[in-house]
């Protein structure tokens, strides 16, 4: 396995089934939107990268190779937002670790906020108001920073989505539905 496929699928298993991410949300995103109780049909079935990694996605639930399942419910939210299907899991703390994923035909792409990506930082910066941004320093070994965002409105999240603020994790095609 390439280091670069190790890397993937163990940052897309630790921000899904785990809720370990540098970057969480006060509330679900977006606010106020309603929760879909399934995934779509068009998104259900067996996705993979052609190599490592495979996920599959049923009405309820999604799970991937040595990952636990996860299910819709009180802790992980599922809601759409300007062409994407949103996904909110709910962290120990309260907060909210939140994914978006784009569907193409038979492939889609998973985007993710990630705190190390340095032009997405300076999106978040630019789209919303500091009061709205909150960093520290979460490992202080690691000197890992952390980050709480608090868009007032949907259109402040609108705004990290489409200027930068989203970083691409990886795509999959669709091998069976």
């Amino acid at each position: 396995m390439t280091a670069s496929r190790f890397t993937c699928i163990s940052l897309f298993a630790c921000i899904l089934w785990s809720g370990c991410s540098n970057v969480s949300f006060t509330e679900p995103m977006p606010l106020n939107r309603r929760n879909l109780t399934k995934f779509p049909h068009k998104w259900q079935g067996t996705w993979t990268d052609g190599g490592d990694l495979t996920v599959i996605i049923s009405e309820h639930s999604f799970e991937g190779d040595d990952m636990d399942r996860m299910v819709l419910g009180e802790d992980a939210l599922l809601r759409r937002f300007h062409g994407h299907l949103v996904v909110n899991q709910q962290e120990e703390n309260g907060n909210w670790t939140v994914l978006l994923g784009k569907r193409s035909k038979d492939e889609f792409t998973l985007w993710q906020f990630d705190g190390n990506d340095e032009d997405a930082v300076e999106a978040w910066k630019s789209a919303l108001n500091d009061s709205s941004i909150t960093s520290n320093v979460s490992d202080s070994e690691l000197k890992i920073e952390s980050y709480v965002l608090a868009p007032e409105n949907n259109a402040a999240f609108r705004k990290l989505i489409t200027q930068g603020g989203l970083t691409k994790s990886f795509t999959l095609k669709q091998v069976s539905p």
